[in-house]
């Protein structure tokens, strides 16, 4: 505990603020990124995949970035760096969630059954029979796998985003 503690540092901005704004046009990017391979017929096949997770990355370090440039003194320490992009991980993961379950439900109706097949074939699954395998692939199923999914990226994305980004050392509690 005395390692988490071991550090004074100070938050410089309104990174609430920050969490939903730009957490919300993160979650409008990657509903434009699968929109788009959805146009130049490269559908998805799961919940997430490389593209939606090197466009949350690219976005997580944009954001992190504008936050940091917004700041007074333009100085962001990694703990504050980190918070802003997983907060901004989460809110967009929440939306982009929901859109998988409309676009499952509404615009591209084969995906259901493009993640039904890919579960059928995993031999981890070869004991359950297809209606035991087609609950894994309803759309409520799929939203929920992009909402954790991504969320758990978040995490990672938001720790590379912060060593990249940070340009202050928060400095030592000095013991009294």
């Amino acid at each position: 505990m005395g390692l988490l503690n071991r550090y004074d540092s100070k938050m410089h901005g309104n990174y609430w603020n920050a969490i939903f704004k730009y957490g919300f046009l993160v979650g409008l990017g990657l509903v434009l990124v699968v929109l788009f391979r959805h146009w130049l017929s490269m559908p998805l096949s799961q919940p997430v995949t490389y593209a939606e997770n090197i466009a949350l990355l690219v976005f997580m370090f944009i954001v992190v970035f504008l936050y940091r440039k917004s700041l007074k003194e333009k100085n962001i320490t990694f703990k504050e760096a980190y918070i802003v992009g997983f907060g901004v991980g989460i809110v967009s993961s929440i939306m982009y969630g929901m859109f998988l379950y409309v676009f499952s439900l509404y615009i591209d109706t084969e995906f259901q059954q493009r993640c039904f097949e890919i579960q059928r074939e995993l031999k981890s699954n070869a004991h359950l029979n297809d209606e035991q395998v087609r609950t894994m692939a309803t759309s409520s199923s799929i939203a929920f796998s992009g909402i954790l999914l991504s969320s758990v990226m978040s995490i990672l994305w938001a720790m590379v985003v912060g060593i990249a980004l940070r340009n202050e050392q928060a400095p030592l509690k000095i013991k009294k």
